[in-house]
């Protein structure tokens, strides 16, 4: 009988499908498009914002706002999941998630002083943190495909990065003032909040049988001390890493300030290169290994920062050059973030998948605190230069270690476990 309802279920979804998947997934697709659109129009032009608001030591202030906030949004991604899981509740956390971010963020405009762009900030990761555990639970109950959903959700939000940074650049071109186009991005954003109102909820106690059968039995595994090893040597690798604010300030040295409406288009242009390389970096993973592929990416940015490292005159040559740039740190994205997440999977064995990325989230969130303020203070207190030498210096540390470290007979433990 329950086979007949699950037949019938089925047969009805697909009679409201919109470009292969369910309303709520697709409602939702739109919800994550225009608060991206409203994100990215923001985060193309915020470093530049921030530098010209603070007079001493504005890199290392960016590094300030860029670490706490992003160590807020992923600690609290894992709490949050943790506490609707707990309430058996998603909608309250996607609303007031999506509400917060989308409220607050608008406002860094009129910000009198740093001080003022990290509580807002902080405020939109803090609504970021709220959300996205919640909204991936609730596309998985309700995908018919689970693949097809969420591929169908990244690409509406990545769309919406395309067509944010796009707003951006034209707001630029005609002169509008960052504070401006900043608070433009309140439009946007308030059509998120309108959309995700229309989404209701899940009881996830219906879903206990599926749940059971997808993760086994409940049983409290440790996390062994060679996952743990792992989570270290991944945390190394986002210590090593260069947040993209740092490339759009130093980009300003390639390019003239008549022009400097052209940073937006170069931020595109790395969404655009992840958009297209994360799925195939992701297959080729798949067929060859991980760590082939994360090296790759690790190489592709460690030629970057080296690049980064030399004085340039701006000129016909320094633009060419920062678009390979931008480019090139598109494919360090698509071959390290989306495959780190997969080797965690990989190590991780499905009983304890959760609690693992629990873990890789608090990590990321505290390293790339560390890693944020110590570039920027190298940066404001010595030179550029020196400050790509130090990220240079620490990814072929990390290149080496994460190269000659097997983690295979991990893999092989973790998979008879399952």
């Amino acid at each position: 009988m329950s086979e007949i309802n699950d037949s019938h279920q089925k047969d009805t979804q697909k009679k409201r499908l919109i470009l292969g998947v369910s309303v709520p997934v697709f409602i939702m697709g739109l919800v994550s498009f225009f608060t991206d659109v409203s994100s990215e129009m923001i985060q193309s032009i915020l470093p530049l914002f921030i530098i010209d608001l603070v007079e001493t030591n504005p890199t290392f202030i960016l590094g300030l706002i860029v670490g706490i906030t992003t160590a807020l949004a992923n600690i609290l991604k894992g709490v949050s999941g943790w506490m609707s899981d707990k309430i058996n509740k998603r909608k309250p956390f996607i609303v007031a998630g999506y509400s917060v971010s989308n409220l607050s963020k608008p406002f860094i405009g009129f910000s009198p002083s740093w001080e003022f762009v990290l509580g807002l900030k902080a405020t939109d990761r803090f609504g970021k943190g709220l959300r996205t555990s919640s909204r991936d639970t609730l596309i998985s109950y309700y995908a018919v495909e689970k693949g097809k959903a969420f591929g169908m959700h990244r690409a509406m939000d990545t769309l919406g990065a395309v067509v944010g940074s796009l707003l951006a650049f034209v707001f630029l071109f005609w002169a509008w003032s960052y504070s401006k186009i900043i608070f433009f991005s309140i439009f946007p954003g308030l059509c998120a909040i309108v959309l995700i109102l229309f989404i209701k909820d899940v009881d996830p106690t219906k879903l206990d049988e599926t749940k059971l059968k997808y993760y086994g039995e409940p049983k409290v595994d440790k996390i062994d001390r060679n996952f743990i090893k792992l989570i270290i040597i991944l945390g190394v690798i986002e210590f090593a890493s260069l947040d993209i604010v740092f490339l759009q300030v130093r980009s300003r040295d390639f390019i003239s300030s008549g022009l400097i409406f052209l940073i937006p288009v170069f931020y595109l242009l790395t969404n655009l290169v992840y958009m297209v390389l994360s799925p195939v970096m992701g297959s080729l993973s798949d067929k060859i290994g991980r760590k082939p592929i994360i090296v790759s990416g690790l190489s592709i940015l460690l030629l970057s920062t080296i690049f980064l490292a030399f004085p340039i005159e701006s000129s016909f040559f320094s633009i060419f050059i920062i678009i390979i740039i931008y480019a090139m740190y598109g494919f360090y994205l698509a071959s390290v973030d989306p495959i780190s997440r997969a080797y965690i999977a990989d190590l991780a064995g499905k009983n304890k998948r959760g609690r693992a990325y629990g873990y890789y989230y608090l990590s990321v969130g505290l390293i790339s605190l560390g890693e944020s303020l110590l570039f920027g203070l190298i940066y404001d207190l010595f030179s550029f230069v020196w400050a790509f030498i130090y990220i240079s210096i620490l990814l072929s540390i990390c290149i080496i270690v994460f190269t000659v470290t097997d983690f295979s007979k991990i893999i092989q433990k973790e998979k008879l476990s399952i």
